[in-house]
């Protein structure tokens, strides 16, 4: 299964569990993010975005520049006073095909961001709306608490957690993940025939 493949497949199997256990260090997990709404998951290339704190022009330029299937990944300065996305830049990205929005500061509208259905992962939410001034940059290296995510690195979503996968070890995550999941359907058959996941994972038994 290759990158493009995978991007435009159902998130099912590689979610971020699998992603993390498969990808071992050769992937960097972004944690400290909420998802909108529960059940949000996104898969694809990153369109990366350094904005500024309190300004949301940088992510109106990314919904306009980006391809369908990308995902918005942007740093604002973990600013958690002022909104930098709500319903209406939603709606904006939704429309474009745009996969998910995630970025290290505060949405607003959080009810209508569900009824749209757009995955948008956030840190905290805040009322008070942003300003529209700096236009940031696109398409650059960024730091996303702590995870280093370059354009088209591949980042998956969900309720879990982000998992950004570089882009050169994306395919051999990507089959490692596709093994790893295929095991794990085994071990699924077999614990419902009956069989304990101290056998299937050659665990100890507590010596009584």
């Amino acid at each position: 299964m290759t990158v493009d493949s995978l991007t435009h497949s159902a998130l099912g199997e590689f979610a971020t569990a699998l992603l993390a256990s498969a990808g071992g260090d050769r992937v960097g997990v972004v944690l400290g993010l909420e998802s909108a709404w529960p059940g949000a998951s996104a898969i694809g290339p990153a369109l990366t975005v350094r904005g500024a704190p309190g300004d949301n022009l940088a992510l109106h330029q990314a919904i306009y520049e980006a391809e369908p299937g990308e995902v918005i990944v942007a740093t604002v300065g973990g600013g958690q006073e002022i909104a930098h996305c709500g319903d209406v830049l939603a709606l904006a990205a939704r429309e474009r095909g745009i996969a998910a929005i995630i970025l290290d500061g505060c949405i607003r509208d959080r009810a209508a961001l569900a009824r749209l259905g757009l995955p948008v992962f956030h840190r905290g939410t805040s009322p008070r709306g942003p300003g529209k001034h700096d236009p940031g940059e696109l398409r650059v290296p960024i730091e996303l608490l702590g995870v280093t995510i370059n354009p088209g690195d591949l980042v998956c979503a969900d309720d879990d957690g982000i998992v950004v996968v570089p882009h050169a070890q994306a395919e051999d995550v990507i089959a490692d993940a596709a093994a790893l999941e295929a095991r794990e359907q085994g071990f699924v058959a077999q614990i419902m025939d009956g069989a304990s996941t101290l056998d299937l994972f050659s665990l100890p038994r507590r010596q009584s």
